[in-house]
């Protein structure tokens, strides 16, 4: 009887060993099903950058509103020199190796007022906006309301050939639009916007070609998508949360920072201050701020604050037939932008990890001149980088 209560009690000893061994075999199998069938989600945002390049990057641009002339640097010292010698109006910044080694003011923000430029003047940023506008369309595809293949017809479907015609085509001035005429009369931003769309046409080539339509009509998918305005859309982004202190033109019209544009080097002629040339201009080219502020604003992007890396190397990349994305024009070692206004000349070079910089600013803008040819010139000697002509 013993020997039968001990071999029963054995047998349910085994039993219960092996109920556990095929319960955790289940298990096992269970949760690498689950992981192998995870549903896809967003990878989160990475961070924005490494602790020890924040640090750099916050040394770099926290006292970007200062006059800086760094008398035992050799290079600050010429540039300065050459600046001047060259005639040279508006704010210059100059970054090398992060450190700001120049940032001074030539001529006047104001010849009648006898008020010099400064480290703190304003200056229009023309067609530089362009990649403002860029950087908030990354935004709404990294949030996934906005996919770069997103077809214009979408937005637009009235516009010739919309179904062609992709998010990033526009981004890099491929898409074979242009704009037949321009409004005469501004209401609100939208219906600027709507105005544009109604006159755009196709191009008779589908080559790369600079048309400011593109990023209108990508405002007015900004708007669309955020139904904000794109004035409140771009002050919630740039100004209230990055604190660039971006002016749009009626501010910089009253700020006491602001700079005269001028069409000649000595200041006797104006150039035209026409409100309505700026509101016609949304997200292509009404915005102004500072020297310092605008590097900020590349550095944000370098460091991967606004844009995680995928992001701003997908914004960036340019097509083969042109070097054009995004508001710059991309080489292997540089990126640079420029604008025109009139009266204004804003222009920027800088390395890939915005650490090497110059920008000159100018609010002269004299006819058959520019000073682009300087920037890339004081860039150049500073990296011995060869810069494409």
């Amino acid at each position: 009887m013993k020997r039968t209560q001990h071999y029963r009690m054995k047998n349910q000893l085994w039993r219960r060993v092996f109920v556990v061994i095929l319960i955790v075999i289940i298990l096992c199998i269970c949760s690498l099903y689950l992981v192998q069938h995870k549903p896809a989600t967003l990878k989160p945002e990475p961070k924005a950058v490494r602790h020890t390049d924040k640090a750099a990057s916050e040394s770099v641009i926290k006292n970007l509103n200062q006059n800086v002339l760094l008398k035992n640097n050799n290079l600050a010292v010429s540039f300065n020199t050459q600046l001047r010698d060259s005639g040279f109006i508006g704010t210059a910044l100059v970054v090398q190796h992060n450190h700001v080694i120049l940032q001074q003011g030539f001529g006047y923000a104001d010849k009648k007022k006898n008020r010099l430029n400064d480290a703190q003047s304003l200056y229009q940023i023309a067609s530089i906006q362009k990649g403002f506008t860029a950087t908030l369309i990354m935004q709404q595809v990294r949030a996934g309301k906005l996919h770069l293949n997103t077809l214009l017809s979408q937005y637009y479907p009235n516009i010739p050939d919309a179904n062609k015609v992709t998010i990033k085509e526009m981004l890099t001035m491929t898409s074979g639009l242009t704009e037949k005429m321009d409004a005469n009369v501004f209401t609100t931003e939208a219906e600027n916007v709507a105005f544009d769309a109604e006159h755009t046409t196709v191009l008779s080539s589908p080559r790369w070609s600079y048309q400011a339509i593109n990023y209108r009509l990508l405002s007015g998918i900004l708007m669309q998508i955020t139904h904000k305005s794109y004035s409140d859309l771009f002050n919630e982004t740039f100004n209230k949360k990055y604190h660039l202190e971006v002016s749009d033109y009626k501010d910089f019209m009253t700020n006491q920072h602001r700079t005269i544009g001028y069409k000649n080097a000595d200041y006797s002629q104006l150039a035209p201050e026409n409100p309505l040339s700026y509101a016609f201009e949304t997200g292509t080219g009404n915005m102004a701020m500072s020297a310092g502020n605008l590097y900020t604003f590349y550095r944000l992007l370098t460091d991967h604050v606004m844009l995680n890396e995928n992001s701003l190397n997908m914004m960036w990349q340019h097509p083969v037939t042109s070097r054009y994305a995004a508001g710059m024009y991309h080489y292997d070692e540089y990126n640079t932008g420029h604008g025109i206004q009139v009266g204004f000349e804003p222009t920027i070079i800088l390395t890939k990890n915005g650490q090497d910089a110059v920008i000159l600013m100018s609010n002269e803008n004299a006819i058959g001149k520019s000073w682009q040819p300087l920037a890339k010139q004081l860039f150049a000697q500073m990296t011995a980088i060869k810069i494409i002509k």
